[in-house]
């Protein structure tokens, strides 16, 4: 039976958002496949996390790679489902 994600706040989820930056940031293999797979670079990334859907996406990108989302939940003493909710928040399905 599944369970319906807990809520969490926008002020929550962008938390783990920045939590989620963080992480990837402070591995240069991640950060590479990160940057590799966005298309964002050195030179632009700072104004892309200045942009409205930034977090959402840094989170869209976290839970599509279970190995990372595993990892950050770890990191930040979590429960994968707990960074699920957040991108829930931060990116809402138009079918929920």
């Amino acid at each position: 039976m599944n369970t319906p994600l807990k809520r969490v706040t926008r002020e929550e989820a962008e938390n783990v958002a920045v939590g989620a930056f963080a992480f990837i940031t402070s591995d240069e293999e991640r950060l590479g496949r990160f940057l590799a797979v966005s298309g964002l670079g050195p030179d632009n990334i700072r104004s892309a996390a200045s942009s409205p859907g930034f977090f959402a996406g840094i989170l869209d990108y976290v839970v599509f790679d279970e190995p990372l989302l595993i990892a950050l939940a770890q990191e930040l003493n979590t429960k994968p489902e707990h960074i699920m909710s957040a991108r829930w928040t931060l990116s809402p399905s138009e079918f929920e």
